[in-house]
């Protein structure tokens, strides 16, 4: 499961640098201020950011799935 839980970090960091690396590159650090402003951007990055929550948080809830029957 951990293994998953790496998997989901990696294409996450890897989706950031997609979506925000060629705007740095463009602009640099100062272009950031612009992307704030950015609807879209905004909405990738706090999806981003409960993705890794989630993938934080969801995997310490896997004995409650499991039924005991």
């Amino acid at each position: 499961m951990s293994f998953f839980v790496l998997i989901a970090f990696a294409f996450l960091a890897l989706a950031a640098a997609l979506f925000f690396g060629p705007h740095f590159i463009a602009y640099g650090p100062d272009g950031f201020r612009d992307l704030i402003r950015r609807g879209d951007a905004r909405m990738i990055s706090l999806f981003l950011v409960g993705a890794i929550i989630l993938a934080i948080l969801l995997p310490g809830q896997d004995p409650a799935l499991i039924s005991r029957v």
